[in-house]
């Protein structure tokens, strides 16, 4: 959406977002005169992945969600990082918002729905009334048994960052094919530029983790498997999660859904597991498990000490020869997830470590990372698979 407007010449990647939203204010002045959408979309603003706060249904929930962030203290100075951050894409939506004076959900359908003719995808509840539709489902606190989940989905204030998005895996698919045909849709409109399209493919930033992804572009994450370039997008609501993977080398895209959020991503590695290999001639690497992993040497005192974002704590400590992490977690309380973990961080090297317990990373099976120097020779961020923590003690 934002790469439409950037086409149309509403919007530029590299103007600082003030030049939209003139009362922005971010918890560090510089982040808040300097983070372009660049920053936002490749997930380098350094801003924390935010609160999971209702604004209301109105239209300035987003708005309001954006004011917000001024109490949030920031991760790292742009640019010198990455960290996901639902947050940051709130505030580029939000960009959309201000530039054009439609609702994010308006510009959703003109700019993306309608024209690629995504039948199958609703920005509100409501939409959904006129399909076919699995209810999420969560573990009971009682055993192994699901239970209904009677909560939709997050609130409308995180609608940019996929909070209220209900999609297809068909329609998942169908939005990788104008990926894959620089940017045409089947009825032959241009939906973006190939330039645009050019852009969001190309990596911006390495991570310090590499299991989920090893790059980011413009949007889409970036990583290779044998050789071949991969870019996708994942996420997971309280009702569910989903994978989307598309290879413009094959000319071949796949996608997942599962109704059982802590699912989602075991679920599709399983899949893709024998779809990438046995449809696509692409081998999938081997899923990373503490039975498979090989630890290597590593030197405690740099990882060790307490890291924070807003609703999470982990707590990295030595006890004997190995190191644990403790996670102490808001945000995967409310989303039905593991709310309290301890596990072995099993050290892989480079500054990366694998948790025993997947539980850590909310069952997504992805590996953990640390970067930055404080001056003592110790780590001043923390990465949990994609979501940066900033060390406080």
């Amino acid at each position: 959406m934002v790469m439409a407007l950037v086409d149309a010449g509403t919007l530029k990647l590299d103007v600082p977002i003030k030049t939209w939203i003139p009362d922005l204010v971010l918890s560090s002045f510089r982040a808040q005169e300097e983070i372009t959408l660049r920053h936002l979309l490749s997930m380098s603003a350094g801003m924390d992945n935010g609160s999971y706060q209702d604004y209301g249904r109105g239209d300035d929930a987003v708005r309001s969600y954006v004011a917000a962030l001024a109490g949030v203290p920031h991760v790292f100075e742009p640019a010198t990082g990455f960290g996901y951050s639902n947050a940051g894409s709130s505030t580029a939506g939000h960009v959309m918002e201000r530039a054009t004076g439609k609702t994010w959900e308006a510009l959703l359908r003109a700019l993306v729905l309608d024209p690629i003719g995504l039948k199958q995808t609703a920005a509100f509840a409501e939409e959904l009334l006129f399909h076919p539709l699995a209810l999420g489902y969560v573990r009971s606190s009682t055993g192994s048994d699901l239970e209904l989940l009677r909560r939709w989905a997050l609130p409308r204030s995180m609608g940019p960052a996929g909070g209220t998005l209900c999609a297809s895996a068909s329609d998942l698919v169908r939005l990788a094919k104008m990926f894959l045909d620089q940017g045409r849709c089947d009825s032959g409109k241009q939906i973006l530029s190939p330039a645009a399209v050019d852009e969001m493919h190309t990596p911006q930033v390495q991570l310090p983790t590499r299991l989920m992804a090893q790059k980011w572009g413009i949007g889409p994450y970036w990583k290779q498997w044998e050789g071949h370039t991969i870019h996708g997008h994942s996420g997971t609501n309280l009702g569910g999660s989903s994978m989307l993977l598309w290879c413009p080398e094959k000319q071949v895209a796949a996608a997942t859904t599962v109704n059982v959020a802590d699912q989602g991503y075991p679920l599709a590695d399983t899949i893709f597991d024998t779809v990438f290999p046995d449809l696509f001639g692409i081998r999938k690497p081997a899923q990373l498990t503490a039975e498979n992993a090989e630890p290597v040497a590593f030197e405690a005192e740099r990882y060790c000490g307490r890291y924070e974002s807003l609703g999470n704590v982990m707590n990295i400590r030595l006890s004997g020869d190995k190191l644990l992490g403790r996670l102490n977690s808001e945000v995967f309380r409310r989303m039905g997830l593991s709310d309290s973990v301890e596990t072995e961080m099993i050290p892989l090297g480079e500054d990366r470590f694998l948790p025993g317990d997947p539980a850590a990373g909310g069952n997504r099976g992805w590996d953990v990372g640390f970067w930055g120097d404080d001056g003592q020779g110790r780590a001043t961020n923390f990465l949990n698979g994609m979501f940066a923590y900033r060390r406080t003690g």
